[in-house]
């Protein structure tokens, strides 16, 4: 789930984000896992269209053939420390001469990774409990067509899945991804509203509903949603990306940085440019140079994709902008 398509920082209003050129060409990512993962998997999605990978892990190192150029989420599975995500900018511009990206992905081993590993394999829903053996074979043959990019048959398969088990939370979050992804954010929310009926507490649909309701500007009925994941996970990347955009929008920018701030410790580069809403801020407060940093901070990270071209434009908008005065006020919301 990504947040950020609609809604976009009112610095940035007047920009236009450049459409992606068709892939000409595929790329490798190649990684190294530390401290080295003996055996692991790797599980990757692109941000922006329907696809979905896995690879083993194997002697701390693992990769990804035929990669379309773009930008994409990353997830290594430690069987002891459980899961360390980030983004990952597989373009041209971080490519060899062979066409290989090669990153290093460095494991979260901490308490609160290991808390959190334990709990999710000690603690079941009672969805959960009743999927069908042919519900999860359905879901399993759902992202094998996501490999394939074909969203429509996996789709199908989604569908099928929860009409054979009802409380298969995970397949209903992943059709509420699939809408999102395609731009139909009421279905996405419908989508993300059923997964939670059935587990109140499952993060992954908690935090991708706030974003789904970010994504139609209701601003005030995404927040409890977003309050919540972000307390679920306090150190979680996207949960304080979409809960500081939420505080940017209801004009409460101390809040907004913060957690913005946060998003980047936990992922500098992650997909939904937080660096964007931190220059606006930044701006507002007559601190262009911090603007400015943000900007160049995007562009370093996101080379070769539309948002750095987004980033160069505004960053020229910004050495051309006076501070504000004292009378400025914020916008009433989203542009």
């Amino acid at each position: 789930m990504f947040f950020g398509r609609r809604a976009a920082c009112p610095l940035l209003s007047l920009v236009l984000l450049p459409a992606a050129a068709a892939a000409a060409e595929t790329l490798t990512l190649r990684a190294t896992v530390t401290p080295e993962l003996p055996r692991g998997i790797a599980m990757i999605s692109a941000v922006a269209r329907a696809f979905y990978d896995e690879a083993p892990v194997r002697n701390g190192v693992f990769a990804f053939k035929k990669l379309e150029p773009g930008a994409y989420t990353l997830t290594v599975l430690d069987p002891q420390w459980g899961v360390t995500s980030r983004t990952v900018q597989v373009t041209r511009n971080f490519a060899d001469s062979a066409g290989r990206v090669d990153i290093q992905v460095v494991l979260e081993r901490s308490e609160d990774a290991r808390r959190r590993n334990i709990e999710r394999e000690n603690s079941v829903s009672l969805g959960d409990l009743a999927v069908s053996p042919k519900a999860r074979a359905a879901f399993k043959a759902a992202r094998r067509r996501l490999t394939k990019g074909d969203r429509e048959g996996s789709i199908a398969r989604l569908l099928q899945a929860v009409e054979l088990s009802p409380g298969f939370v995970e397949a209903w979050n992943e059709l509420g991804t699939l809408a999102y992804k395609a731009d139909d954010y009421e279905q996405a929310e419908e989508y993300f509203r059923a997964a939670l009926r059935h587990d109140p507490e499952a993060f992954a649909p908690m935090v991708n509903l706030g974003g789904a309701l970010l994504s139609q500007q209701r601003i005030d009925d995404a927040l409890p949603y977003n309050l919540m994941a972000q307390s679920m996970r306090p150190d979680d990347a996207l949960a304080n990306a979409q809960l500081g955009m939420n505080f940017f929008y209801k004009q409460q920018f101390d809040k907004a940085r913060n957690h913005l701030l946060r998003a980047k410790e936990a992922d500098r580069g992650h997909f939904s440019h937080p660096q964007f809403f931190l220059a606006e801020i930044y701006v507002r407060a007559g601190k262009p140079q911090a603007a400015r940093r943000e900007l160049e901070e995007l562009m370093r990270l996101h080379a070769g994709a539309p948002a750095a071209e987004l980033a160069r434009q505004a960053l020229a908008r910004v050495k051309d902008q006076a501070p504000p005065t004292p009378a400025a006020q914020p916008p009433e919301g989203p542009p």
